[in-house]
Formats: structure tokens, sequence, C-alpha cells
């Protein structure tokens, strides 16, 4: 069976992973061009959704005939949905390897708005031994986390939260019980979930379904001085409505490691936005180890499809 992989995140330890699988033979593709060159004898195809643009969709409709499977090595598929894929071809995400570091950076923001962080290191760089931040200091036990799309970052988030005595609430398309959330609420709920909620999650897949989906009138509706982390995408909170939110007081924090757009220009309003920490979508770095995780459930998923067997985590665009 040929498989073409086009390297990205963890690129040498997919490709040695790929290598181990029986009957495969592999193309290194690195570009649009390299890809066209291999496109029409591919059955799967293994790339990042932040490779597959419309030069990319094309070279498939126009050359890949025979392309079965897509393996995306990145959690989200925003670039697929909006570029398309020809009929009939399986397309799977990475989310679950990803998952546990996105989860860990996510507490990592949320514990250091807690703990007004960015105030001791700042004070720190002046040489300062000053306390007034203390005043504003809380503590994760007790509080309630809406966890706003109870997908495989969200549960891996609330399975974290749950150990500082967080009371969770899921909100999600089914609502379906779950055995990480005290409460599960559908969607619909979320204006009634967000005021009453002390920090909230964002953990749902960007779309233009979900565009904007917190935006002036959801940031109204929480409890004043409510934290908000987003974990997923920049375009799902309104920007302009986050910096007003903040420096009104209604939140009482924020942390992105997303933004809308990406990069964030250096002159972007949001760098002075009081009380938000904003880090470059990094949050699923995590060495070595993480590679290796990633690497090892993309070759599994990949050896499924060769096998004639089932893969999992397949995406709907």
């Amino acid at each position: 069976m040929k498989l073409a992989f086009w390297p990205g995140i963890a690129g040498r330890e997919i490709e040695a992973r790929l290598r181990e699988i029986p009957r495969v033979e592999l193309t290194i593709a690195e570009n649009a061009g390299q890809l066209s060159d291999a496109a029409a004898d591919i059955e799967a195809l293994v790339i990042g959704d932040h490779f597959f643009d419309a030069n990319v969709a094309e070279v498939l409709r126009a050359r890949a005939k025979r392309l079965r499977f897509i393996q995306s090595f990145t959690a989200g598929y925003e670039g697929l949905q909006i570029h398309g894929v020809p009929p009939g071809v399986v397309i799977a995400n990475a989310g679950d390897s990803w998952s546990p570091a996105v989860a860990e950076h996510g507490m990592a923001l949320l514990l250091a708005l807690v703990k007004c962080l960015p105030h001791v290191l700042a004070n720190q760089q002046l040489h300062k031994w000053e306390r007034s931040h203390a005043k504003r200091m809380g503590t994760l036990e007790g509080s309630t986390l809406a966890v706003v799309g109870f997908g495989s970052i969200g549960r891996e988030f609330a399975r974290r939260a749950k150990v500082f005595g967080m009371h969770i609430v899921g909100l999600s398309r089914s609502a379906k019980p779950d055995r990480l959330a005290d409460e599960m609420r559908p969607i619909s709920e979320l204006n009634a979930v967000l005021a009453r909620a002390d920090v909230v999650l964002i953990a749902v897949p960007y779309s233009k379904a979900t565009e904007h989906m917190i935006g002036a009138g959801q940031l109204a509706a929480c409890k004043r001085g409510a934290l908000l982390i987003n974990l997923a995408r920049g375009g799902l909170v309104d920007s302009t409505a986050l910096g007003a939110a903040l420096k009104s007081g209604q939140l009482g924090g924020a942390g992105t490691d997303v933004t809308d757009p990406e990069p964030l220009p250096a002159g972007d309003p949001l760098w002075d936005c009081p009380n938000l920490i904003i880090t470059p979508h990094v949050a699923g770095a995590s060495g070595p180890i993480g590679r290796n995780r990633l690497a090892g459930f993309v070759a599994a998923n990949v050896a499924r499809f060769v096998a004639g067997e089932p893969v999992t985590h397949v995406v709907t665009l």
C-alpha cells in the first residue's frame, strides 16, 4: 500500500513509526509539488491540518483517484473543512494524543491567574517584595468549572480540575452523562451555566457554526469576575468583546493559547488587556514524550487502515 507523509510536528518520530508498518511503501512529500508527483498512486496521506490549503485540496481532487484515508497529526481540522477532500475519503484526527499536554497547559494558565503569577513575576524583575496582589488570590477548591465542549481536551482538563476539588459542569450537544463531570448540560443552556461558573474552559472545535460563540452576550452572562481559558481556536471568542470584558472587570482574567488572527499582530489591543495571559499556540508542546505519543497514535491508526480494520477518531467535515 502506498502512503504519502508530509512531515511537520514530530516528523522524524512519525516517519520512523510509519516505516515499521508491514506492506507500506512510504513517500515523503514536503510541499504541494512533491505531493502532486506522488498523488496518483497513494491510498493514504498523513498530513497536518495547517498544511492542508487550497493547493493541496486541488492536487488531491485532480490526481489522487485512489486516495481513501487521510490521517491528520493535528487535533484541529478546519483546513480540511474549509477546502474539502475528494468524496469517500475517510478523515481522522490525532486529538487524544495532544489532549494531556494541552490540558496541562490550560491548568498552568488557570493557576497562574488564580495565584496572580504575572503580577509576582513582574515584581521579581524589579527585585521588588510587594504583596498587594494577595487580596486578589483565590483557590480552585469548591469553585465551579464550565467545560464548553466535553471532548478529549475538555475531559482531560476536567480530570485534572477534579483533583483540585472543582465542581465540573460539562456542556455538549448530547449532554450524555460522563464520569468526569458532576453535571452534563446541553450547549443550548450555555448562558445559564456561564452565570454560575467561576471558570469557563473553551474546548470546542472551530467551524462557521461556532465562530464567536463566546461574544458580548455570553461574556455579559458570566458571573462577574469569572476566569476564561481558551485552548481551542481564537475565532471561537470575539476578541473585541473579550477585551472589553477584561477592561470592565466583568471577567476577572483570561488565559488563551490561541488568537484571531495568528500570529497576533504587535499592535493588536489584546496585548494590553489587563489580567490576560497569551501564549503563542504552544499548548501541545510536550517534548520527546509528547512527540512519541503522537507518532505512536498516528502509526497505530494508519496500521489499522492498512490491515482493513476500522480506524479511530474519524471526523465529519
